[in-house]
């Protein structure tokens, strides 16, 4: 499981406005704005157990989701990009051709990676994992 502590920032009905703020590393990282850890994010939970705002939850991710969709997300594209290559390659193409081919396996690849990242299996489901109550 991977595991992330945030805080409760609003409770309506059975649901939890949960926000994350980003690690203190992050803030001198240039990176930050792309990966978007150095952010702060909200979440929305169902079923809060009774937590109510100001209380620090954690929220778990089954790894195993998580890395199956960054699999799809990343590896098939660039698996399109080296099929591509080996094909042209074998047919006796020049860099050109090359080139050209394997960039349009990359984009069968990304394509592939879109229509696959929308299954079910693949979409990590967040679960509250514990909360620490403010009195």
């Amino acid at each position: 499981m991977m595991s992330r502590s945030g805080r409760v920032v609003a409770v309506k009905d059975d649901q939890l406005v949960v926000r994350f703020e980003g690690a203190s590393a992050c803030g001198s990282c240039r990176a930050n704005k792309v990966c978007g850890s150095g952010s702060t994010t909200d979440l929305v939970l169902d079923g809060g157990c009774g937590s109510r705002v100001g209380d620090q939850v954690d929220v778990d991710v089954d790894a195993g989701t998580a890395f199956r969709a960054l699999a799809v997300a990343y590896l098939l594209p660039v698996a399109g990009f080296l099929a591509g290559m080996a094909v042209a390659s074998a047919g006796g193409l020049g860099d050109l051709g090359v080139a050209g081919i394997s960039f349009a396996g990359m984009g069968l690849g990304l394509i592939a990676s879109r229509r696959l990242g929308r299954h079910p299996s693949l979409q990590p489901v967040p679960r509250l994992a514990a909360s620490e109550f403010n009195d």
